[in-house]
């Protein structure tokens, strides 16, 4: 916002007009203020100012004759005005537009802030006000990188690589048998072992040789199981039996 732009606030409500004006002033206008219609009226035509935030409900000139008065006058005509009031009925804001209004604002349904841009709004078009165009921040410069080169080999590349080692066989393991319980030992030192599975010893005791299988027993749970079975068989006739008997 250029320096210099002047708001008059014509209001007779004392808080509402610090509030504004100190709102204003930090967002960089300059502000005079007027308690009622008919002081207004006067600083209008004294200060000349950009423009004029106006309420309606004033003791001497209400807003509505302030706004008549202003537009009415060629040299006040052409500075723009905003209704500032706490008036809600749309016929409020029909005849304030309807007699020369730019805009019309209620109190309870607009911030600060809100108030502010609508200012600014009617500023520009009026051309009171050329919008400011926002800085471009420069762009960072970006430092050129210098140009790559190919890497040169390394002295360790350069060497052929060494021809794979032939891969390492293991002797292979001699079976080694042992002889069977009760020969004669060192009877057959010096000789190798017999092919197809015979005993060192050459004993023809197939019984030597191959050593019978243990007996599989059966396990207690398959025990159990066939005692009660053959409780449950006996427990069965004897039901019968007494059956029988007390039935005769």
């Amino acid at each position: 916002m250029p320096k210099g732009t002047k708001i008059l606030l014509v209001d007779d409500d004392k808080m509402l007009i610090e509030l504004y004006k100190e709102r204003l002033e930090l967002a960089g206008y300059q502000v005079e203020i007027s308690r009622d219609g008919e002081e207004g009226l006067a600083k209008v035509h004294q200060v000349k100012p950009d423009l004029v935030l106006l309420d309606i409900m004033m003791p001497k000139v209400n807003g509505y004759e302030a706004l008549a008065s202003i537009k009415s006058d060629p040299a006040t005509k052409d500075i723009p005005v905003i209704i500032l009031s706490a008036l809600m009925r749309d016929i409020n804001k029909t005849k304030a537009i309807e007699s020369g209004a730019d805009d019309y604002i209620i109190k309870s349904e607009a911030m600060p802030a809100d108030v502010i841009k609508k200012i600014e709004n009617v500023l520009q078009k009026y051309h009171k006000v050329t919008p400011e165009e926002p800085v471009k921040p420069a762009a960072p410069e970006v430092p050129s990188e210098p140009p790559k080169t190919a890497p040169e080999p390394s002295p360790a590349a350069a060497k052929p690589a060494p021809p794979p080692e032939p891969p390492k066989t293991e002797p292979p393991v001699q079976e080694v048998q042992f002889e069977p319980f009760g020969a004669t030992p060192g009877a057959n030192l010096g000789q190798p072992p017999a092919a197809g599975g015979q005993n060192l010893s050459g004993s023809a005791n197939p019984a030597v040789a191959n050593p019978p299988a243990a007996e599989a027993k059966p396990s207690p749970l398959v025990i159990f199981f066939l005692i009660l079975i053959c409780i449950l068989i006996l427990a069965s006739d004897l039901f019968f039996y007494l059956k029988y008997i007390t039935s005769r």
